[in-house]
């Protein structure tokens, strides 16, 4: 803090500070002075400094123009540090967050963006997303957030301590099936499965192993292996962008899985067509998604089923209900999954683990209940 000094009968005092609005060659920041005399007493000499030094650290009253906007710095951060370890997926989400931020915010320096600001932004977006999509933008932001701290572009993170809810009405309901229910689907798929049309075969597959749709459709023959009744997983087909293989979505995904002698059998049918891809249409085409999750939607209304927004990636979900219901352990789940590690499954699959506590709870009650009579 500057020291008030006598000045031409007056008092004066200087005040140092960080300018985060004008950035070296090196996107350091630069460390200025300004000195202000004519002051009456040095109580207005030191209020003027501590107002000044606060406006002056926070882009309050400098000029900006070489400060990335709020926007520019996500795109700059997250091309840098996310683009080159991200799915072309996830990727899209980084630059939705991005687009949001320009339509929001503008050209408005990084620096001049309050709590204030941010908090009235995360509202308007809470109230018209659902909580998933909330929390997952956030998180996005504070993390590019954080890195401008890093950076020293700007002195705090202002998303600290900002609250958000997402709205629940705008969350796509997805009613997991009972083991019977998925008993149910898979036989009727299994019933009306015909080699012209390999939908049915990935449905199956998707079921009985817990795969994911890009993992299915990337499998070839080459990874499966007839004797040891294995897949070996090692790539997925890129079906939204190159239409080509792409790597799995993170390093734990790689994996081999042991399937059953059924599931073979039904997928030999497809192997006449002599496609690389188990389920191709062509030669290198795999199905799109929209048409498998239509054939999806209409095999589970034909069983008489109401399962809300049900799509492919809901028979990962079954798939573990499956394994749970058979006493499988779940970390032998976990690494069927491909996750990285049992946490992660835990966490994806409380639901399923709250209906177990709860039957847990009833058995625990009646057993002991019958000890002591």
């Amino acid at each position: 803090m500057g020291k008030p000094y006598k000045k031409n009968g007056s008092w004066a005092i200087r005040v140092n500070w960080v300018d985060y609005s004008t950035l070296d060659k090196n996107g350091k920041p630069t460390y200025r002075q300004r000195t202000k005399q004519g002051f009456l007493t040095k109580t207005q000499a030191k209020k003027w400094e501590r107002d000044t030094k606060y406006k002056l650290e926070h882009g309050l009253t400098s000029s900006a123009s070489k400060v990335p906007s709020f926007a520019d710095y996500f795109k700059t951060w997250a091309e840098i540090y996310r683009k080159p370890t991200v799915t072309d997926i996830t990727w899209e989400k980084y630059e939705t967050v991005q687009r949001l931020l320009d339509k929001s915010f503008g050209k408005i320096p990084i620096t001049k963006i309050t709590r204030t600001d941010y908090q009235k932004f995360i509202n308007g977006y809470s109230a018209n997303h659902a909580p998933s999509s909330v929390h997952r933008t956030k998180g996005y932001i504070y993390s590019a957030l954080n890195s401008a701290v890093v950076d020293k572009i700007i002195p705090i993170n202002f998303s600290v301590g900002t609250i958000s809810k997402g709205n629940v009405t705008k969350k796509r309901e997805v009613i997991y099936p009972s083991v019977a229910q998925v008993e149910k689907i898979l036989n009727y798929t299994i019933k009306t499965r015909t080699p012209d049309d390999p939908t049915n075969y990935e449905i199956i597959t998707a079921i009985l192993t817990g795969m994911r749709f890009g993992e299915v459709e990337g499998l070839t023959w080459d990874k499966i292996d007839f004797k040891k009744h294995t897949f070996s997983i090692e790539r997925a087909y890129d079906y939204k962008h190159d239409r080509t293989f792409k790597p799995l979505k993170n390093p734990w995904s790689k994996r081999t899985i042991r399937v059953d002698q059924m599931l073979l059998s039904y997928l030999k049918e497809l192997k006449p067509k002599g496609y690389q891809l188990v389920f191709g249409i062509s030669d290198t085409t795999a199905l799109q998604p929209k048409a498998v999750t239509t054939k999806l939607r209409k095999i589970i209304s034909t069983c008489g089923l109401n399962l809300g927004v049900f799509h492919f990636h809901s028979l990962r979900h079954c798939h573990v209900a499956l394994l749970d219901h058979l006493g499988v352990d779940w970390y032998a789940i976990s690494k069927r999954l491909g996750h990285k590690n049992l946490k992660t499954t835990l966490d994806t699959y409380a639901y399923l683990m709250e209906e177990k506590r709860k039957k847990n709870d009833d058995l625990i009650e009646s057993r002991i209940d019958d000890f002591l009579h």
